[in-house]
């Protein structure tokens, strides 16, 4: 039952990455925005090493699993994170800039654009210059498919380096003809 359970979770937010347009960003691109991909790229690798346990809960409609693990796909488990990352050539002109630093970035899609990522925020550390939080809200939606995602990143520092300690995402997912199912995956990390 419970890694049926999870297995579902996973289900759905593969189903609704599938939804989400997979253009690449060439790495030596100058970038628009800041370049949070990079930075998720580099957690998953240093989760990846360090394996730290993880409490998970994952609530899907009325059911509710606890787990607690070292066992984790990181590049599956953050992906939503590098989903969120707006800095792809053709999305250049598609973000407002409501502020661009020192320590706060917050990009909003402009009326009129139909992206995935609708808003992204994310508060720096004033020395490392990296995430202490990150929040996005996603969408998806198409003629038999709607759903949205907000994620939320919190890190702390581990090693005098900023590490993930925190991670969640709430949302729901619509298919036409079925109910609207309400879903939320928190994780905390133990490092």
């Amino acid at each position: 039952m419970h890694y049926r359970f999870f297995t579902i979770v996973a289900a759905v937010l593969v189903m609704s990455l599938t939804s989400c347009n997979q253009e690449e960003t060439r790495d030596d691109a100058p970038k628009a925005y800041y370049d949070l991909k990079g930075f998720i790229e580099n957690q998953i690798v240093y989760l990846n090493e360090k394996k730290p346990e993880v409490n998970k809960t994952a609530i899907l409609g009325s059911k509710r699993e606890v787990s607690k693990t070292r066992e984790v796909d990181w590049k599956k488990e953050l992906e939503l994170f590098v989903q969120a990352d707006i800095n792809k050539p053709s999305y250049r002109q598609s973000y407002e800039v409501v502020q661009n630093g020192p320590l706060h970035y917050e990009y909003r899609l402009k009326p009129g654009n139909d992206l995935p990522v609708v808003y992204l925020k994310i508060d720096t550390d004033s020395v490392l210059k990296q995430p202490l939080r990150v929040e996005a809200l996603l969408r998806a939606s198409n003629k038999v498919y709607n759903s949205e995602k907000k994620i939320v990143l919190n890190t702390s520092r581990h090693d005098n380096l900023l590490g993930v300690n925190a991670y969640e995402v709430n949302g729901y997912q619509k298919l036409i003809f079925v109910e609207k199912k309400q879903f939320s995956i928190r994780g905390q990390i133990g490092l």
